[in-house]
């Protein structure tokens, strides 16, 4: 039996080695010490790190079960699942990365995308230039096709917010819908850079958790045909060829939020 909770205190010592490891990758990438390729190569000894603390999890978890005894089952489960989350995360990232399109630049309009203004400045250096990518060629599920089209086969509901003001005068039924699309911007948690009434154009930023890679994002609202209002969001990432999904989401989350369900 002295070999479980040497197994436990292993998987432990592991996951918390593994843990540091990623921690620190991911902290010197957000606060600018190196860049994301250099955090990403740097969480690979992490996660191999993990890797081993899962399978000295599993080791013990299974001679638990087999003698029937749970000595050392702190540090054994603390170890095991910690080690779970810690390859699981970055597991996900990869999965999607490979099963949805290598894009980084989602939008409404693919025909007409929103342009950024206020966010030039911001983007200035960034390996992803602010143009829209629509007509950029990339290779997917072994085809080659424009970056619009991959979207759109991808993600189909993603598509401008479209409605008729009724009654209401069209200039105030516009005027509403941005205030909503402001609204829906601070709710979601997002950095509001600008945003002109007048234009109809509102300019934001989301950042992820992990490494800090920014998202940027710019909201259109505009008058459509006589009575009508249309509703286009453009989110681009600033670096990575490929955003495993997040931009595509980001688009989701506000016109699910802009038209209040």
């Amino acid at each position: 039996m002295s070999r479980q909770p040497l197994l436990a205190k292993i998987s432990f010592a592991t996951f918390v080695a593994g843990a540091l490891i990623a921690v620190t990758a991911c902290a010197g990438t957000r606060l600018g010490a190196w860049s994301l390729d250099v955090g990403l190569k740097l969480l690979v000894p992490g996660l191999a790190v993990g890797f081993a603390g899962l399978t000295f999890g599993a080791a013990w978890i299974w001679r638990a079960l087999a003698l029937n005894n749970s000595m050392g089952w702190r540090l054994g489960a603390i170890g095991l699942i910690g080690s779970v989350i810690l390859i699981g995360i970055p597991a996900n990232y990869v999965w999607h990365v490979y099963t949805l399109p290598p894009i980084h630049d989602v939008s409404t309009d693919i025909g007409d995308a929103p342009q950024f203004v206020a966010l030039l400045a911001a983007r200035q250096g960034a390996p992803n230039p602010p143009s829209y990518d629509g007509q950029v060629v990339v290779t997917y599920g072994g085809e080659k096709m424009t970056t619009a089209l991959a979207q759109k086969n991808t993600w189909q509901d993603v598509k401008p917010l479209e409605r008729l003001a009724g009654t209401i005068p069209q200039h105030e039924f516009v005027g509403k819908y941005f205030w909503r699309a402001l609204n829906a911007v601070n709710g979601l948690g997002w950095k509001v850079v600008a945003f002109e009434l007048k234009s109809g154009r509102i300019e934001a930023t989301s950042t992820t958790l992990w490494f800090g890679s920014v998202s940027d994002i710019v909201i259109r609202v505009r008058p459509a045909g006589k009575i009508g209002v249309r509703v286009d969001v453009r989110a681009k990432s600033r670096t990575g060829a490929s955003d495993a999904g997040r931009n595509a989401e980001l688009v989701r989350d506000f016109l699910a939020r802009e038209d209040g369900h």
